[in-house]
């Protein structure tokens, strides 16, 4: 009886302490896009995709202009315009 208790004592010791050892490896994990966002491109961050050019430079001038984005840029991907801003 003594042994199973000395046991279970070692069971819940080694998962707390395995637990406490897994958290601070979760927090320096990267930190997450913004929620909406597909991919990251060095400091430029995906916002959305556009038909046209012209309405890539639309929504990022409007988008600039209203200080949601510092800087834009629209590059053509294989069906559309993708729209990449900088905060």
């Amino acid at each position: 009886m003594r042994i199973r208790k000395l046991l279970a004592g070692v069971t819940l010791g080694s998962a707390l302490l395995v637990g406490g050892l897994a958290v601070p490896a979760q927090a320096t994990a990267a930190p997450v896009p913004r929620a909406g966002s597909v991919a990251v491109m060095g400091e430029m961050v995906f916002y959305d995709d556009f038909w046209t050019h012209a309405e890539c430079q639309k929504v990022g001038r409007a988008g600039q202009k209203a200080k949601m984005w510092r800087v834009y840029t629209c590059q053509e991907s294989l069906w559309d315009w993708d729209l990449y801003v900088g905060y």
